[in-house]
């Protein structure tokens, strides 16, 4: 073999494996990207094979908001801070508004190019690659843009030809997730608004469906409930008095304490919630709500209603539910009774605990501190912690609270305590 064609064979091998390496990429990014569930995430796992695969520095996504006319991205290496700015501007505005593919060899020559990126980082930008993404109408979705190919070199026309590839399937995720993401934004809010809709039957329950999702998002996660049952709890604890919506006003806004009969026709609202929510449809990963949600007043003993379960058949975001529905009542004005001071609530609840509630329930709710128990009751008033309070409340629980109580020290942490619990601003 001469000379030339041992050469040739050499180049030959040189860009079959580049090749290879680059599609080895290519089908991981793949992999990485179907089972991203954010577009944040897909934004990063984009800039960083794009990297890697052209050989370049840096990547920015830039995604098209067309209500503001604007470019966007949480993505852009060396930058910490999202990027935003007017679609009408720069290479990247240029490349939106044209749907044109800028390959630039010198960045400063350009009359398009802004330095003034450049000059607040410190960076040097040389040599850009600048492509639209398109989505499968052809419309702009977002911008690719890819700095300083490696070792001064330039970007050819197969850095194209893989941005391209890249792109197309960048552009098919981005939409997929986008949409998914705006649908899930609609479904939480709407079942938002049916909590708020569903409290506002009776002003004096304002904000109780809001506070026992809170709650028991915070016992869930000191019990070290499972990821994927959270989504479900919080769901399930907005609408648990969804079947409220079936009792007479005269019963549920009634002064005073309840008679026998009255009693039961009240608590026919948590079966009616599992009623309501059977007919709505709901994805596979919250086809659990109807029963979690119409299980809150079921007790450990098998004594609530409305199917006396007992123990383990109470789900276990039902049992953390239960003691966060209960905790919010008893520290809240009821038509039936007044609010109670917090160490008689957790004496009520302790009482409880093994009977109505699940004792690990009960410990995760007195394991979590007493300042994220603040934030919530006061949440929507007038009530704001100082920061001099903040300290006094730091690393204390509601079992240490307890202990503060139980010592009957007139202590300087219940007095600041009591200055934003509802017993208290509820009475003024």
């Amino acid at each position: 073999m001469d000379k030339i064609a041992h050469n040739k064979l050499i180049k030959e091998n040189k860009e079959l494996l580049e090749w290879k390496r680059r599609l080895s990429l290519m089908l991981k990014y793949s992999s990485e990207i179907k089972i991203s569930t954010n577009v944040k995430d897909i934004l990063n796992i984009i800039a960083d094979v794009t990297n890697k695969i052209l050989l370049s520095d840096r990547t920015t996504v830039f995604l098209l908001d067309k209500e503001k006319n604007e470019l966007f991205s949480w993505v852009a290496h060396g930058i910490g801070d999202q990027i935003r700015f007017s679609a009408n501007k720069g290479l990247a505005g240029y490349v939106a508004k044209t749907g044109k593919i800028l390959n630039i060899k010198d960045a400063y020559k350009d009359k398009r190019f802004n330095p003034q990126i450049d000059k607040t980082t410190g960076y040097r930008t040389k040599t850009i690659l600048c492509m639209p993404m398109k989505n499968q109408m052809g419309e702009t979705i977002g911008v690719f843009e890819v700095l300083n190919k490696n070792a001064g070199g330039v970007f050819l026309q197969q850095d194209e030809e893989i941005l391209r590839l890249l792109s197309l399937q960048a552009a098919s995720s981005i939409e997929s997730t986008q949409l998914y993401e705006e649908l899930e934004k609609s479904f939480s809010s709407f079942i938002n608004t049916l909590a708020e809709a569903i409290d506002a039957r009776d002003p004096m329950t304002a904000g109780h469906s809001r506070r026992v999702c809170r709650y028991s998002v915070l016992i869930a996660e000191k019990i070290g409930c499972a990821h994927e049952k959270m989504d479900v709890l919080k769901y399930a604890a907005l609408l648990h008095d969804l079947g409220k919506i079936g009792i007479r006003e005269s019963i549920l806004t009634k002064q005073g304490r309840l008679t026998d009969d009255e009693y039961r026709h009240i608590k026919t609202h948590a079966e009616m919630t599992r009623k309501i929510l059977e007919y709505t449809y709901f994805q596979r990963k919250f086809k659990d709500i109807p029963v979690v949600a119409s299980s809150h007043h079921e007790n450990i003993d098998g004594s609530g209603y409305p199917n006396k379960l007992k123990g383990k058949k109470i789900p276990i975001i039902s049992r953390i539910l239960s003691v966060a529905d209960v905790f919010d009542a008893l520290t809240y004005i009821r038509h039936y009774r007044n609010p109670i001071s917090m160490d008689k609530v957790i004496k009520e609840l302790r009482k409880d605990s093994g009977k109505k509630f699940d004792p690990v329930c009960i410990d995760g709710l007195l394991n979590i501190k007493i300042y994220d128990i603040l934030k919530i009751m006061t949440n929507g008033t007038d009530k704001q912690i100082t920061k001099s309070d903040q300290n006094k409340f730091n690393n204390v629980t509601l079992k240490k609270l307890e202990k503060i109580f139980n010592a009957g020290s007139n202590n300087g942490i219940i007095k600041a305590f009591n200055k934003y619990y509802p017993a208290q601003f509820n009475e003024n």
